[in-house]
Order: structure tokens, then sequence, then C-alpha cells
């Protein structure tokens, strides 16, 4: 029996954990022309210089416009953003069941910069499927090319995907075979599927930490990468990924030349490798390419100074007209996870 007024040992409680809140511009909403309505984030410049482009970021597949968060957070008051979320990413609408090509993301993305860019300077950036939206855009709207003052493509491919292995030998093509077969044919039991996920959740960002990143980073990173990629819907992941089979931007890689173009590659990139940036550099005359050791596919989370640096330095370069630099291999310094740069909540 306890004695009256002992002491009863606490129950330990987790400690509470770090969470990288997004950052919120003005929203605007675009309806393409088949309905889907796109998400929208734009970021006023509070002192851009004269002539200054407005920095679009897209990001990539399954991910959200928070992708971008570091670089966001450099970058405005300084320059114009918008950051685009896809059809069925983040909080834009899937839009009609069925495929989704890279070329209708080129005319999603050419209906936002119509809407909230209509004029003026573009400074056009992608992240994997964004890189490869930017490139067909360059193909399909030559009018918008005409205003583009740089482009960065980081952590993507201009085609070749379908001999890949994603780090799997032997059982990644296969994988990828398997995995759109078995979407097409769940496609009418999401809800049994999302469910799923929800249980395995835990397992889904172990994997998610695996193709991802090639270096520890902080857990509020390693988390945010989950949260977004948990996010997609299993149609929208259905929907998209046998795009990427097909995929074929050579033509776009010639339309290209005359502007400043960085080229971002990871060196253990298992979705987009490395190998593939040095494709798209060597066919565009004049590009910058960087490849990033000890990094993977979400390179510009994972490394995030290194790449808003070289962003930097391309706007700067797209302002003054100076050579690209010589190409560069970056080793990241050694570091240990800590906890990183908090977004603020709150519009510019």
């Amino acid at each position: 029996m306890r004695a009256a007024g002992a002491l009863r040992p606490r129950r330990r409680t987790a400690p509470a954990r770090e969470e990288l809140q997004p950052l919120v511009g003005e929203a605007v909403r675009v309806e393409t022309d088949d309905g889907a309505l796109l998400h929208v984030e734009v970021d006023p410049a509070a002192a851009a210089p004269p002539g200054a482009p407005t920095v679009v970021l897209l990001h990539g597949y399954g991910l959200s416009a928070d992708a971008w968060c570091f670089q966001r957070l450099a970058l405005r008051e300084r320059y114009r953003l918008v950051l685009p979320e896809h059809r069925g990413h983040g909080r834009s609408t899937r839009g009609p069941a069925g495929p989704v090509s890279v070329a209708r993301l080129a005319d999603d993305l050419g209906a936002v910069l119509d809407r909230v860019a209509p004029t003026g300077p573009l400074a056009l950036v992608g992240h994997s499927v964004g890189g490869m939206t930017v490139m067909e855009l360059a193909v399909r709207r030559p009018d918008l090319l005409e205003r583009t003052r740089a482009v960065g493509l980081v952590a993507t491919s201009s085609g070749g995907l379908a001999a890949l292995d994603h780090g799997l030998p032997l059982l990644g093509r296969h994988l990828v075979r398997w995995a759109e077969q078995a979407l097409q044919r769940a496609a009418g039991r999401a809800e049994v599927l999302e469910r799923g996920r929800r249980l395995g959740a835990d397992v889904e960002q172990r994997l998610v930490s695996h193709w991802s990143f090639a270096s520890p980073v902080a857990p509020e990173v390693e988390r945010l990468a989950a949260r977004m990629m948990a996010a997609t819907s299993v149609g929208t992941i259905a929907d998209l990924l046998p795009a990427f089979g097909t995929l074929d931007e050579s033509a776009a890689l010639a339309a290209l030349a005359g502007r400043p173009v960085l080229v971002v590659a990871a060196e253990r990139d298992l979705m987009t490798p490395a190998a593939h940036g040095r494709t798209i550099a060597d066919a565009v005359p004049g590009a910058e390419h960087v490849l990033v050791r000890q990094a993977g596919h979400l390179v510009m989370l994972e490394h995030p100074a290194v790449v808003t640096a070289r962003l930097e330095r391309l706007l700067a370069r797209a302002a003054g007209g100076a050579a690209a630099p010589a190409d560069e291999v970056v080793l990241p310094v050694p570091r240990r996870p800590a906890r990183p740069l908090r977004p603020v909540r709150g519009r510019p």
C-alpha cells in the first residue's frame, strides 16, 4: 500500500517535435482549360532592382511549393516570387482523372504565367518534374521563352528515365513497371490505398528519406519531405508516373541556348541520376554545371545553402550578362544534423 503523499513516478512525455512552418504569400487560384484549379503562391518584392525578373520556383513530383522553403526565404523581398503547385499536388486539384503528360504540366505553367506574370522578364527554376516542365514550356510557348532571362534546372532529366534501376540493380525497372500497373488497377480503390498509407506512415517516411537524401538531415526536414509526399494522392501518383518512361526533352535543350542556364545535379540522386544533369549541360552551350557531392534527389532541402548560392549567382548573371562559371564540384561542409532555419509564417 502506498503511503499518503508518496511520490508517484512521472510518466515521461515525448519532447515536442520541431516542425518547419510553411511560408505564406498571396494565394492565387488559376483554372486550367480542363477545369483543374492550380494553387499559386506569390511573394511580392519589397525592393527588387530595376528590371529584375519574376522568379518562378516549380517543385518536383509528389512535392509542393514548400520544397523551396529555404530558397524562398532567401530570395523573397529581393525578387517577386511565383510558386505554382502542379495539378494534384499541394493545394491544387487533380483535374480529370487519367494520364498526365509533361506537356500538360507545361500548358498549366503557361496558364499560371499568363495570369500572374503576363509581362516582364522571367527566371524559370524547376526541380525534378518541375525542370522537365520548364524544358517543355520552352518548346510549347516561345513567347514566354523570349521573356525568360535565366533558367535553373535542379536534379532533373531530359529523358532516358525508363532505363533507370532507382538504386535497385536488377529489380528497379521491374518495380517501376509493376508500380504503374498496380496503381492503374487500384484507381477505383484509392480510399483503401490511402488508408493503408496512413497505417504505414513510419515506413513511408523511411523510404522517402532513402530516396531523397544521401547525407544526414535535420529530423524536421525529413518529416517535411515525408509530409509533402504523403499528401500527394495515389491517383495523382498514378496519373503522372507513366510520363517519365516516355520523356524526351532533347529538342527543348537547344531552345534554351542564349541565356544563363544553371544545371544542378546531385551525386547520389536515385531518381534523376547525376549523369542526366551532365547530359543537359552538354547540350546547352554555355550552361553552368554544378555537381553536389553527398546529395540526393531533394538537394535543395538537403544542402540548401549550396543551391541558394548558385541560384543567386544565376540571377546575377541574368542581370549583368557575365559569362558562366566553369563546371564545379561542390562538397558541402560536413555537419551534424542541426535545427534548420525556420521559415516565418505570414506575408512578406
